[in-house]
């Protein structure tokens, strides 16, 4: 399991706010894959972190 920085989830919960209509999908594993493609997310996140992401980005 990575570890997964306050800084690091609390910017990657603004990413995903900010832009999750350009999401090609709302399937954890999908956006996932998308971040680390793009050099947001560092590959070692896992699928249930970013859930965790998306549900607090949501919420907000």
């Amino acid at each position: 399991m990575s570890c997964l920085t306050r800084k690091l989830q609390q910017k990657l919960t603004r990413y995903v706010q900010k832009n999750s209509a350009n999401f090609s999908s709302n399937d954890p594993e999908c956006i996932r894959e998308e971040l680390v493609n793009k050099g947001i997310c560092p590959s070692d996140v896992t699928s249930d972190q970013l859930k965790i992401i998306i549900k607090e980005a949501a919420s907000h």
